[in-house]
């Protein structure tokens, strides 16, 4: 167990969420989660926390996070703003005394994610990225499946998210300063994702950064990026965001020694059930066969439900900073090589 890192209590934590636009998921998620308490919800603009009054009848309204601090029924903090904040207000938070989750990324650079996991640490506060596509009812039955040994290890992995006009939401998401790219974004959860489909150290990265939505719609960041990431026992993958792709990408591509696995579910929700399938593939003498797998019955809620549980002394945490910290160095290297034009190595730590 964790009783080492962060101090574990047999009540229910009340927690707040600031930042209301997608913190509203994490607000319904801390309102069931065993172990937590919604207490308070924060946003700097009163008429979205008006609107959202009904629904989480009892907490308590601020518009600034100094006022959540100041409520001593506050014992954890949703961060969900943008990600130049993650970093300072997550250190303002741990300092607080106030046990701290992020929404993704876990933030902008190594140093800072260093800084952070040290003030978790000296302040014995629990802390974790809400990695909710841990999650995703089509990359847990592809892990399931990578799991028992179905395809043999993983040689090569795509995986992708596209469309047309799918650039994020959010005007501060258009400053690249404020929003780092796209593998701060979306990217965050490809990265993650990979990394946990191949258990081996990533040890280069290269970047490819282009860019086709004219200057003049406002946009500073990429609106394709992608990173291909070289393991030490010789795999690769590939994570990218084609944000403005007319033509339709696979969301998984995952080829192993003994089979491979394609999967075109986009499943981007786990909430209810659903249908749909992966497709495995396994050479025989014969030829090829091909196997629906059925998507996994799973939850994001999960992922609070594990926070409840962790700072509880029942469960390990399921999402660790180091894990994160693990996120922003590929990404932090991608974007070197998207600029030198040249592959990124990658410092054995946080990878070890």
């Amino acid at each position: 167990m964790n009783r080492e890192w962060f101090e574990v209590s047999d009540r229910p934590v009340g927690w707040a969420v600031v930042g209301m636009g997608m913190g509203i998921w994490h607000a319904r998620y801390v309102a069931r989660s065993p172990g937590l308490r919604l207490v308070a919800l924060c946003d700097a603009r009163p008429e979205v926390l008006e609107k959202r009054a009904a629904e989480f009848e009892g907490a308590a309204r601020y518009t600034k996070i100094e006022d959540v601090l100041a409520d001593g029924r506050v014992g954890g903090v949703s961060l969900v703003l943008p990600h130049d904040l993650h970093a300072p207000e997550a250190i303002r938070c741990l300092e607080a005394g106030r046990h701290v989750v992020l929404d993704k990324p876990f933030c902008l650079s190594v140093s800072e994610g260093r800084r952070m996991i040290a003030t978790a640490r000296k302040k014995r506060r629990l802390l974790s990225v809400f990695h909710n596509r841990r999650w995703d009812a089509d990359f847990v039955a592809i892990r399931r499946v990578a799991e028992k040994g179905t395809i043999g290890r993983i040689r090569y992995l795509e995986s992708r998210i596209s469309g047309a006009s799918r650039m994020p939401k959010g005007a501060w998401r258009a400053d690249r300063r404020r929003m780092g790219g796209l593998l701060y974004d979306w990217g965050a959860h490809l990265i993650d994702q990979a990394l946990l489909l191949i258990p081996f150290r990533p040890v280069a990265v290269y970047g490819f950064a282009q860019r086709d939505i004219p200057e003049e719609k406002g946009f500073d960041v990429e609106d394709r990026m992608q990173a291909i990431v070289r393991f030490e026992d010789g795999a690769v993958a590939l994570v990218a965001w084609a944000a403005n792709s007319p033509a339709p990408m696979p969301r998984f591509l995952v080829e192993g020694e003994r089979g491979g696995i394609r999967s075109d579910a986009h499943v981007h929700s786990s909430s209810k059930p659903r249908e749909g399938a992966i497709d495995l593939y396994l050479p025989k003498p014969n030829g090829v066969v091909r196997k629906q797998i059925p998507l996994a019955r799973v939850d994001w809620s999960e992922y609070y439900r594990n926070i409840g549980a962790a700072l509880r002394g029942k469960a390990e945490l399921a999402v660790r900073p180091e894990e994160a910290l693990r996120c922003v160095a590929v990404a932090e290297a991608a974007y070197e090589s998207a600029r030198t034009g040249r592959a990124a190595a990658l410092p054995r730590a946080p990878f070890r």
